[in-house]
């Protein structure tokens, strides 16, 4: 018997053209649950405010650094770099807990004395300091992330920067 091409297309249920295999549709299924896994934490850090408990960064020098210094230790107490937000974390405050008075940029800051530094607009500040090995510090202020984008670019550094910390 010959069999044409309209008798092979006559055994086929119209119902059942064009539907995927169930093994496709699980692939498909999975991929929206990665999909989802992904874009939603993503969506969430673009679209939720960047917030502190307070407007004050707080960095404090130890007691003793300054003998450890004069002994020859060169580990940092402080970071290289201190990065600040206008309007949300705009404040830098330092304490001094050490028995001898620390510089920090024109200001002496004597024994258990707080230092309170606001900062209004972006900027990048070097400070001399003599609680750093290297004797700078840098603040970095930033603008406050007001889109999505931009609160997803800032938390993306931030991230980053915590990950590179020794």
């Amino acid at each position: 018997m010959i069999s044409t091409a309209a008798d092979a297309l006559a055994d086929v249920h119209p119902r059942d053209e064009g539907l995927p295999t169930p093994s496709r549709t699980r692939r498909r299924r999975l991929l929206g649950i990665v999909a989802g896994a992904i874009f939603t934490p993503v969506v969430f850090a673009a679209m939720w405010p960047v917030t502190f408990d307070s407007r004050e960064e707080l960095f404090e020098i130890p007691k003793g650094t300054w003998a450890r210094r004069m002994a020859g230790e060169k580990r940092e107490i402080l970071p290289s770099e201190i990065h600040l937000l206008v309007g949300i974390r705009n404040v830098l405050m330092l304490k001094n807990s050490d028995d001898v008075p620390q510089i920090f940029g024109p200001t002496l800051l004597m024994p258990g004395q707080t230092l309170r530094i606001p900062f209004t607009r972006p900027s990048e500040n070097s400070f001399a300091c003599t609680a750093h090995a290297s004797g700078q510090l840098m603040v970095v202020v930033e603008a406050q992330p007001t889109w999505p984008w931009s609160r997803l670019i800032w938390r993306v550094r931030r991230m980053l920067r915590w990950l590179s910390k020794p």
